[in-house]
């Protein structure tokens, strides 16, 4: 019986969720012209904007992470293989694998592959079980330029962001005093 609910936790802890990172990435600058419409928005009710910042931006912000959570996949850390939804991945064609945690709550797990890169967030839990997996079959982490870039890249979105919302702004002063 011990070696019953050992065996189902190990497998419980070999699956999980995450979000490719293409998918994140386009989520975030799908809706980011949104956001900061809204933001100007916000900002044409003077005494109320600051009210409204933290309510209708909040809202919104939330709105956008219900969005991501819909596109996330299943990923099962199997004997022989790794499989991301549909995608299996054998052991034989993975050359390598990073991890690097440039969110509080996810990781980013990088598998570099015979054809491709796949660069995946996954839940920070799941570290342990990932490194496991890898020493177990001998494949050792290798870091290269790209992962720098999905470490940071998301730090972009940000002044992206500032960016468009600080043009929006300054149409919408143009248009009030001319």
């Amino acid at each position: 019986m011990k070696s019953r609910i050992i065996m189902m936790s190990s497998q419980a802890l070999s699956k999980g969720k995450g979000y490719y990172h293409s998918v994140v990435t386009k989520t975030a600058y799908l809706y980011l012209p949104l956001f900061a419409v809204i933001v100007l928005v916000c900002t044409i009710f003077e005494k109320l904007r600051f009210i409204l910042y933290c309510t209708v931006v909040g809202a919104s912000y939330t709105f956008i992470l219900n969005q991501l959570k819909k596109k996330s996949i299943d990923i099962e850390f199997s004997s022989d293989h790794i499989a991301l939804d549909s995608c299996i991945i054998p052991i034989e064609d993975i050359q390598s694998y990073y991890l690097s945690l440039p969110l509080n709550q996810l990781l980013m797990l990088r598998i570099k592959t015979k054809n491709k890169d796949i660069p995946i967030y996954i839940d920070k839990d799941l570290k342990t079980v990932i490194e496991s997996f890898f020493e177990k079959h001998s494949i050792r982490p290798l870091k290269e330029g790209y992962d720098n870039y999905l470490k940071y890249g998301h730090l972009i979105m940000p002044f992206a962001g500032l960016f468009i919302c600080g043009f929006v702004y300054s149409i919408y002063n143009c248009f009030k005093y001319s």
